[in-house]
């Protein structure tokens, strides 16, 4: 059966609930590639032209997925974090991998924000989710400052892009299908392998010492 249209923004955001909890049904099933409106449509009861009243392709419905990951993320962070007044860089490095491990979803869609989620989304919802990021940085940006008094914000911020991109690239060099697996299992290309783990850890830690000067 599909769904009447809403005329209340309860109603609305029901809609947008059952759009979003049909494609994280897709999504635990199939990669990012291989969904499309259709499937969404289909699996929400929607008919395509009532998804288009809510978002405009299914990029704009994976941002939605990635604003919620990240604010579970900093929420996460901060509690983490907050249990020690104090850190050595070596336990704050394992303390901070332990949380970005336990949010996967989140690694998975950092890794395709900008060659295919920020490129195929309108410029509205960019700035929605830029923002987001604005307001989650300022957070997670004060609670490094106040674990490391040496940190000025500027560093802090810093230090944030900085680790995103050794997640991001460290995330596709080990997000790998199982024919990459097949050929770096070979011998003579044992050195080309990559633990995500740490590789991650030891970035973060010659980050945050570099910065710390």
């Amino acid at each position: 059966m599909g769904w009447e249209r809403a005329r209340t923004e309860e109603q609305k955001e029901q809609r947008i609930a059952a759009i979003l909890d049909a494609t994280a049904r897709l999504y635990a099933t199939q990669p990012f590639e291989k969904i499309t409106l259709v499937s969404i449509a289909k699996a929400a009861k929607f008919t395509r032209s009532n998804l288009y009243k809510y978002f405009n392709s299914k990029e704009e419905i994976f941002f939605e997925f990635l604003k919620q990951d990240v604010i579970r993320w900093r929420k996460d962070l901060v509690t983490t974090l907050g249990k020690k007044k104090r850190y050595t860089v070596r336990q704050f490095a394992a303390a901070w991998l332990d949380v970005h491990r336990r949010h996967e979803r989140m690694q998975d869609l950092i890794s395709i924000l900008y060659d295919f989620l920020e490129k195929n989304a309108s410029i509205d919802r960019m700035v929605e989710f830029k923002r987001l990021v604005n307001d989650e940085y300022t957070i997670v940006t004060s609670l490094l400052c106040n674990l490391f008094s040496a940190l000025s914000p500027q560093k802090a911020v810093r230090f944030l892009n900085m680790q995103l991109a050794a997640s991001i690239g460290l995330y596709r060099m080990t997000n790998l299908s199982a024919a990459q697996k097949e050929v770096l299992a070979y011998p003579e290309f044992k050195h080309l392998k990559v633990d995500y783990t740490v590789y991650y850890q030891e970035c973060v830690e010659y980050l945050l010492k570099g910065l710390l000067g």
